[in-house]
């Protein structure tokens, strides 16, 4: 009898189980066809009247897109998206009276590309604008922040030629690290750590020969420096390389040295690392950045010989002096010019003293510019380079000393 109903017990929860199962296969209820769907490739924001903003998206045209591919060619770029803009009170607001414009639903998970023009960065309060951009469920958190050097609208009309559009050709840049990368994740780290410092590069549109014509493409020229959540100053090229050496940021970059009038060698980095080591004494608050970097001599155009250990140890020197010029430049212009910590300082004097740390917190811009910082290089060349004598040159004019 007791095997009959185990029996029994068994069939039940086994027909209890296969129609608790069932209800998992059915289908997505927030499901969303593609026909109704308004991909959103890329977004500028910038200051409208008084404390508005006006939101510029691009959306891409499915039409456009799947007859190219059909076709092999045929319509460019400037036919698969199509712009739109809209002023609001602020993103949320701007994106409502956009949807009103377009007969699809706004889709944001695509857009990978954010540029923040640079009157509204200046204005400050730019967190109002980031938080749709993390409390929306669509945006994506590891999308890329820029700052364009004017009107963010126009940066994002430009028609590339090798991208369909101009948010991707922003978008793979930022994945060489060649400029800085931030996306709004590391934005928001940035502005709400310990230093407050925060990095944007900047885009700007600058003068291209084309054939015979002289045209205009947005270009990386450099880093904006933000306070908080406000755009303080900018840096170029240069002195962006010197902050990022200072970050542990230095990636995919050539260094370039001048050891002689009209000569030039240039290194290819290996490998490079920074380490902040903080210390305090007598109330005096310093930084030792040591730097280590390995490179491989990629282009000679001098009359050294690179293979000679004297010629070597001359390159080495050459290029500590360079990155130490760098990142003095970087400090005066953003340490001492901006008094903005945007190196990692503050961190670093967290991790190592943190009661030390908790009595200058909330008055870490009254330390800052008396924090000394000493920097200590060293360089080495582990590859000469295939060729053994400068190329053009004969063996007799070759520099070996």
């Amino acid at each position: 009898m007791s095997l009959f109903l185990n029996r029994n017990i068994i069939k039940t929860l086994t027909i209890l189980l296969f129609f608790s199962a069932s209800f998992l296969l059915t289908g997505c209820w927030d499901r969303r066809e593609v026909n109704d769907t308004a991909l959103v490739l890329g977004a500028a924001i910038d200051k409208g009247k008084g404390k508005q903003i006006k939101l510029t998206v691009q959306v891409l045209i499915p039409q456009a897109a799947s007859s190219q591919q059909q076709g092999g060619g045929g319509a460019g770029p400037s036919s698969q998206v199509l712009m739109r803009s809209a002023v609001g009170e602020n993103m949320a607001d701007a994106m409502s009276k956009l949807q009103v414009e377009l007969p699809r639903k706004i889709f944001w998970g695509h857009c990978k590309t954010y540029i923040i023009g640079e009157k509204l960065a200046r204005k400050g309060g730019l967190h109002e604008q980031i938080d749709f951009l993390l409390r929306h469920p669509e945006p994506r958190e590891h999308a890329y922040l820029f700052v364009s050097k004017g009107k963010a609208a126009d940066i994002l009309e430009f028609k590339p030629t090798l991208e369909l559009y101009a948010g991707e050709g922003l978008r793979k840049l930022s994945k060489m690290h060649i400029f800085v990368s931030t996306t709004i994740k590391d934005f928001e780290q940035m502005v709400t750590g310990d230093a407050g410092g925060a990095l944007l590069p900047v885009i700007n549109m600058v003068p291209f020969i084309h054939g015979n014509k002289e045209e205009t493409v947005p270009s990386i020229t450099g880093t904006a420096i933000f306070k908080r959540d406000k755009m303080v100053g900018q840096i170029d090229f240069k002195v962006t390389r010197g902050l990022l050496w200072l970050r542990n940021e230095v990636e995919a970059t050539a260094v370039t040295i001048k050891p002689k009038k009209g000569e030039s060698i240039s290194l290819d980095p290996i490998r490079e690392t920074t380490k902040l080591i903080p210390t305090i004494k007598n109330g005096k608050w310093k930084i030792l950045a040591k730097i280590t970097s390995e490179g491989t001599i990629v282009q000679n155009g001098s009359n050294l010989d690179v293979m000679s250990p004297q010629i070597t140890k001359r390159i080495e020197k050459d290029v500590e002096k360079d990155i130490k010029e760098r990142i003095n430049q970087s400090l005066k212009q953003v340490k001492k010019g901006m008094n903005v910590d945007a190196f990692g300082f503050a961190d670093a004097f967290h991790r190592k003293y943190p009661k030390e740390w908790a009595k200058v917190k909330d008055h870490w811009d009254t330390v800052l510019p008396d924090v000394d910082v000493k920097v200590d290089i060293k360089t080495r060349v582990r590859r000469p380079g295939l060729s053994t004598t400068p190329a053009g040159l004969k063996e007799k004019e070759v520099e070996k000393k």
